[in-house]
This record gives C-alpha cells, sequence and structure tokens, in this order.
C-alpha cells in the first residue's frame, strides 16, 4: 500500500460523514484534522409521506444525508424503512449517494455512466421517457434547479421533499491551528458551501494564507466557484465523489509534490 506521509488533510465533511474516510486517509499515513464546516439539520416529511411513498415511480437521492436522513424519518414514523412500489427504481447524483442506497438494499438502478451528476444522469435511457411517471427528489434545502428541470422536461411529474438543510458549523481553532503549521496542509471541500462557511470563519490573513494551499474539491463547478473567488493554490477534482474518490486525489497530490 502506497503511503503519503507528509499530507495533512482538514476534513471539512459533516461529523458523521468525516470518519470514515479519516479512518481511510490514516490508514495511508494522511494526517487527518477533523473540522465539520457543516452540520445537518433533519427537517420533517411532507404529510401523509408515509402512505404516498410507494406510488413515485422513480426516486432521486441527492447525497448521501438524503439517504441517511430519509431512512431515518421513516423509523421515526414507525417504518423500518420506506416502502417502494413494485416498479419503482432509486437513482444517486454521486457515487457515495450510490453506495449508500446499495447499502440499504433498496432498488437501486443499473446505469453505466462515470459520473453519478445531474447532467449524466438525465442523459441515461432511463430517464429520457417519462410521460406518465412520478418522480421524487429526496434533497435538502438549496441546491441546483437542473435535475427537477430535467426530469419534468422528460414529461415526468415531480414532487422535491427537502428533508434536511446545511448549517454553519463553528471553526475549530486547536485543529486549525495545527493545519497552519503542517508540512504539507491540503483542504477538502465536498461542496460549494463546505468551502464558503470554512472561508467565512476566517480573518482575512487566514484567507489569505488557505488561498495559497492544495485543495480537494468534488467537482468541477466548484473548482471554477473558487478560482473565481481568488484561490491561488492548486485544485484537484476527485474523479469520482467518495472517499475513495479523495484517496485517489490524496495520491495525485503526493506524486506531483
Amino acid at each position: 500500500m502506497t503511503k503519503l506521509d507528509g499530507l495533512t488533510l482538514f476534513n471539512t465533511r459533516p461529523r458523521h460523514q468525516a470518519a470514515h474516510l479519516t479512518h481511510l486517509a490514516e490508514n495511508i499515513g494522511v494526517t487527518v484534522l477533523t473540522c465539520p464546516s457543516i452540520e445537518i439539520e433533519t427537517l420533517s416529511l411532507p404529510a401523509e409521506a408515509v402512505t404516498r411513498f410507494g406510488r413515485f415511480d422513480k426516486i432521486v437521492f441527492v447525497s448521501r444525508n438524503a439517504v441517511a436522513v430519509l431512512n431515518d424519518l421513516f423509523q421515526a414514523a414507525g417504518q423500518a424503512s420506506p416502502t417502494f412500489g413494485e416498479s419503482a427504481r432509486c437513482f444517486a447524483i454521486g457515487q457515495a449517494t450510490q453506495q449508500a442506497l446499495q447499502a440499504q438494499g433498496w432498488p437501486v438502478a443499473s446505469l453505466d455512466i462515470d459520473q453519478f451528476i445531474s447532467e449524466d444522469l438525465l442523459a441515461t435511457e432511463a430517464l429520457k421517457d417519462l410521460q406518465g411517471q412520478r418522480c421524487l427528489i429526496v434533497k435538502g434545502e438549496g441546491g441546483r434547479p437542473t435535475l427537477k428541470a430535467g426530469l419534468e422536461k422528460a414529461g415526468a411529474d415531480v414532487e422535491e421533499w427537502l428533508i434536511y438543510r446545511r448549517r454553519p458549523a463553528a471553526l475549530c481553532a486547536q485543529a486549525w491551528s495545527k493545519f497552519q503549521s503542517a508540512a504539507h496542509p491540503v483542504v477538502l471541500a465536498s461542496s460549494l458551501q463546505a468551502w464558503s462557511n470554512l472561508v467565512a470563519m476566517m480573518s482575512e490573513s487566514a484567507q489569505a494564507w488557505l488561498f495559497l494551499q492544495d485543495i480537494i474539491v468534488f467537482s468541477e463547478r466548484i473548482e471554477q466557484a473558487i478560482r473565481e473567488q481568488g484561490w491561488q493554490g492548486r485544485i484537484f477534482v476527485v474523479p469520482q465523489q467518495s472517499d475513495d474518490g479523495v484517496l485517489s486525489a490524496l495520491k495525485q497530490i503526493s506524486m506531483q509534490s
């Protein structure tokens, strides 16, 4: 196994998502400082959600949080898990979301795609002709309108369930101090909001230092946005939106250092 001694990763993922990545990264020699820049707040299910859920033909989950929170909300409502219709299929935005669906044993659509992003998902044969079908998007507050617009264009009757919201977390002062003195600091930003929250916590001098460092991001869209806001360090886009994708980016950084 390749050892990446010398790298220090500032893991900004929500705390319940950070632990597995931290374990994997430390196993290959990376020092990890966990400091979530986002907290997940659970919201409520829509009225009669438990009884209506089985009517949907296609259910799209936009994140791993969407999978976990929906399952938790159904259990809180007295259901062991959501009850799917006979022909229902689940779709994922993000490789980690796909893995979370598979781990739950839910009816996941089999797709031959490289990237689990909205545009690639909408281009699949399974979502091209949705006339007369009911589609559900399970998500948090905010996000892009691309998915809903694409499903509606394909003819679907689309409903969105907003079941959680992201809120800024406080900066971990001790972890941040250690990060600033690291030999090779690397920041992780799995979403634009995670990055924005992190930057908002800091003084101008801390921001100036941060903008010179290496950063791992989950999409080219995030890369473009932070470049436009003045990032001067190297940006590494994960090959897939998952913990394994982060490890691949860390290995690439190590090779190029």
